[in-house]
Parts: C-alpha cells; structure tokens; sequence
C-alpha cells in the first residue's frame, strides 16, 4: 500500500506549569500526515542520523531520520510509520 493521507493522535512532552513551578509532561494532539503500513524496515546507524529503507505493498522507500544510537543495523517487521511529507517511491521490493 502507498502511503495514505490520514488523521493521527500524537503525544509529545513538553513543560507545564503549577503555578510557578514547572514540570515535564506529556500532552496529546491531533495531526494529519503520511502514514504507510510497512512489511520490514531496515535502519542503518550513523550516531546521529539514520538511512532507512522500507518495503510497503511491493513498493520500496528510502529516507533519513534523527537517531542517537550506536553504529550498527537493526530491521523492524510489520510497522506502521507516519511521515510530515509524502516519501517517493524508490523502486520495487
């Protein structure tokens, strides 16, 4: 399947306040974004960056990402990611 255009609930956490005292807290919202249902990820780590490739319906995507891991590789299976911009196709899987 392609990436779809859907609506998802995301949490975050942020800083809120008692009276004058702060605190960490998680807060919720509702966003719109690029959502694939991917049959296996693989993540290839660079410290602070990592190149992905995934297989979605036969069809194959590539993107980079934030990370703070040690170099190595790791592959996820039947995972759903969301993204803020629709990922171009990079061929078949």
């Amino acid at each position: 399947m392609a990436c779809e255009w859907v609506t998802v609930t995301e949490t975050y956490w942020t800083v809120c306040w008692a009276w004058i005292f702060p605190y960490p807290c998680r807060k919720s919202r509702t966003v719109r974004r690029w959502c694939s249902n991917f049959s296996w990820i693989k993540e290839t780590r660079w410290f602070f960056f990592c190149t992905l490739e995934g297989c979605s319906g036969g069809v194959r995507y590539n993107w980079t990402a934030f990370c703070f891991n040690v170099l190595g590789t790791a592959w996820f299976y039947n995972i759903t990611k969301c993204f803020d911009n629709e990922l171009s196709p990079s061929g078949k899987c």
